[in-house]
């Protein structure tokens, strides 16, 4: 499994060329390979799909997706506002 870095650059992409193609912000980027922040399935899709990668083939991602136990965003989000 390689990182999102490497992934990167396998692709011959800088921070914001990958940025500009997955419509996220440079910034997001950079905060992911340096290990700050846990990505929305949404940014996950869009940074894999931009990079043409399964989600799961990339370390950051695959790590995200465990540590939300697997639950899309708009789930999480039902779950919490379920007792309204």
């Amino acid at each position: 499994m390689k990182t999102l870095r490497e992934w990167r650059a396998l692709r011959l992409l800088s921070t914001k060329g990958l940025a500009a193609r997955a419509g996220v912000s440079n910034k997001t980027i950079v905060q992911l390979e340096n290990g700050h922040g846990l990505p929305i399935f949404r940014t996950i899709g869009r940074i894999s799909a931009a990079l043409d990668v399964p989600p799961g083939e990339v370390a950051e991602f695959a790590a995200a997706i465990a540590a939300r136990g697997g639950v899309t965003d708009d789930a999480q989000h039902a779950n919490r506002t379920a007792g309204d």
